[in-house]
């Protein structure tokens, strides 16, 4: 009966945080009739002539059009304009339009050129300086740069908020060129500084030992700051029951201030309005990621993965335990058949004869040595059935293995409409996805699935010496590490022979979000721990402790770690694995990807994940099996 209960609480809190999703969903929509406008110097002109906005809640928002990039008197200078429209219903959710207008005349020039003019800019009050020349330069028609001719007009206050129109304008030899910004400033609700005494919770998914780290390093914080508590109880066990004991605390209006998910987890915490958004912080003057902490030095693909969200690149996570997918190989097994490390898929099936038959004489020679009382045929028997087991590669995650080769081959998995924020599958109508599930169904005495084995991962057969390739997780290098018998050896993933330039490896790892909940002093304090959690120091020695990646150059970089990957141990078998797959993950950093997170990104993943168990274990038809993949995600997109 719990078991029951339990189920129907889940199933209310996701349907609570899919209503929510809904709702969410419904911002306004500008149409503008002529998005492409010329008229002749002189002419008359009305911007908002054959526009109209609509709101599914609000309707008719036609009266409530704002216009920036065009002042009265700009149809009598010949030139281009860039005339933004934009709108905000009742709810606080906008839409903007543009309309590129040119003013024709009398006159042999072309228009000078902007570059780097961001429409819409948010500014949170005591978030430092502000130029919003920042990153805008201006060309000539024939290249010359005159960026410092560009003039800037329209008031704005940094300390008050409300919404400001900045027009960015260069002219040259009487042609003008202009482009607008939309700023608007807003409280940023940080307290000026932390002085009550607050309590704090981290919810995680993690083991007792690596949450035994996280509690040192909140015992280091609150030696830092004593009037702050932290709570980091026992982990969920894994991320399902995590997020799944997340959606019940946020429909019941109870949540913790601080929780560790993947990025699909977010987008659905986010449904329910319960995450906090991370930029009044982040660019903080007083609390921000400045100075050593600062947030350019931070994984390039790791901020680029938090801030994917929603259009405006908002972040509501950052990075924390991150890890990449590595091969791993017998390194005795392909020093002593003198084989050189495979780069690509195809250089592994060249070698698979080779392995398949060190495999096999491996598994002979272990019937022989575990049965000496056997008769002639019984040993025949044992020995078969026991190479029936070899297979030279296996990829541990099916889903990584779909996405990573329809990635590497060209296809499609799947993108995200930021207008709906909804959801679209790709993978079942794309040739160069079907390619990719061709080649693995070709080669699947070569490349299989842990399942083949009845297993969840590869380690164990690859301990055993029944494969002797394996594509798994950096943070779970040491799970391949046999107690003797061989070494081990880690380089980067393999890739496409035949389409070097679509070079991938996937990104994985969890982030950590704050939770829209407390007060401004807890808000504040969960900031600054989580800040704390992505220093240097402390990502340096997380992933020197764990396996897992810093999340910051600077901690790569460092000393420490750079002796930790250049002098492997050779006495620490565990240790010396985790610096290899370091070492490895570093190699492939600048190919690294992620995919976006959406509601029903997760049965996305593990659908195509069955699809490929069916392709290469199963009745082999890809085009059905496809076909199942994106009908079943449906039912949860």
């Amino acid at each position: 009966m719990k078991k029951v209960f339990l189920s129907i609480l889940v199933l209310l809190g996701v349907l609570t945080l899919s209503a929510c999703a809904t709702k969410r969903n419904q911002a306004p929509t500008i149409t503008v009739e002529n998005p492409t406008q010329v008229i002749q110097q002189g002419d008359d002109f009305d911007p908002l002539e054959g526009v109209t906005a609509e709101d599914a809640e609000d309707g008719d928002l036609t009266d409530q059009i704002t216009v920036s990039g065009y002042e009265t008197g700009d149809n009598d200078i010949i030139g281009t304009y860039v005339i933004t429209l934009s709108v905000e219903d009742s709810g606080g959710l906008k839409d903007t339009a543009t309309i590129d207008l040119t003013v024709e005349g009398e006159t042999n020039v072309e228009p000078p050129q902007l570059f780097g003019v961001v429409a819409e800019q948010l500014y949170y009050i005591g978030s430092g300086d502000y130029d919003p020349l920042a990153g805008v330069t201006a060309q000539a028609p024939d290249g010359t740069d005159i960026t410092d001719t560009i003039e800037v007009s329209g008031a704005y206050l940094l300390d008050t908020a409300g919404t400001y129109t900045i027009n960015i304008r260069v002219t040259y030899e009487g042609v003008r060129a202009s482009r607008s910004i939309l700023l608007t400033v807003v409280d940023s609700g940080i307290p000026s500084a932390l002085t009550d005494n607050v309590t704090i919770e981290f919810w995680h998914a993690m083991g007792e030992d690596k949450a035994n780290l996280i509690r040192g390093y909140a015992d280091e914080f609150m030696d830092l700051y004593p009037n702050v508590t932290i709570v980091i109880p026992e982990g969920a066990g894994n991320y399902d029951t995590l997020k799944s004991n997340m959606i019940n605390a946020i429909t019941a209006g109870d949540f913790p201030n601080m929780v560790q998910g993947y990025p699909d987890h977010v987008a659905e915490y986010l449904n329910g309005n319960a995450v906090l958004n991370l930029n009044p912080y982040i660019y903080s003057s007083a609390f921000g990621l400045n100075g050593d902490d600062a947030l350019d030095d931070v994984i390039a693909s790791y901020l680029e993965e938090n801030t994917q969200y929603d259009a405006n690149g908002t972040f509501y996570s950052l990075p924390f335990n991150k890890s990449t997918e590595v091969m791993i190989y017998n390194q005795t097994v392909f020093t002593k058949l003198g084989l050189d490390v495979p780069e690509t898929w195809q250089d592994i099936v060249d070698i698979a004869p080779q392995l398949e038959a060190e495999g096999r004489a491996i598994a002979r020679q272990k019937v022989l040595d575990a049965n000496p009382g056997m008769t002639e045929a019984e040993l025949t028997t044992e020995i078969a059935a026991a190479q029936a087991l070899v297979v030279p590669a296996a990829y541990d995650s099916t889903g990584n293995a779909f996405i990573t080769f329809a990635r590497q081959f060209g296809g499609a998995y799947t993108s995200l409409n930021f207008s709906t924020f909804e959801g679209e599958f790709l993978w079942h109508e794309n040739a160069q996805t079907f390619a990719a599930m061709q080649f693995l169904k070709d080669n699947k005495d070569i490349f299989t699935l842990p399942e083949f084995w009845d297993q969840d991962y590869a380690s164990t057969p690859f301990v055993n010496q029944q494969t002797f390739v394996t594509i798994g997780s950096s943070a779970g290098v040491t799970y391949n590490v046999p107690s003797s018998g061989f070494e081990i050896g880690v380089a980067p993933v393999p890739y496409n022979e035949n389409m070097p330039d679509e070079k991938a490896v996937i990104q994985q790892g969890t982030n950590i979000s704050l939770m829209n909940t407390g007060t401004a002093q807890e808000k504040l304090a969960s900031w600054l721990f989580l800040k704390y959690l992505i220093s240097t120091e402390v990502t340096t020695h997380w992933a020197i402790n764990t396996g897992y990646l810093p999340v910051r150059t600077s901690a790569y970089e460092s000393t420490e770690y750079q002796d930790f990957l250049n002098n492997p141990s050779t006495t620490n078998a565990q240790a010396r694995a985790i610096a290899l797959a370091a070492n490895a993950a570093y190699q492939q950093s600048g190919h690294m990807f992620f995919d976006p997170a959406f509601i029903g990104s997760s049965r996305a993943r593990n659908q195509v994940g069955l699809a490929l168990e069916r392709i290469m274990l199963g009745d082999g038809n890809i085009q059905a099996a496809l076909d199942e993949a994106y009908n079943e995600a449906q039912k949860g997109a």
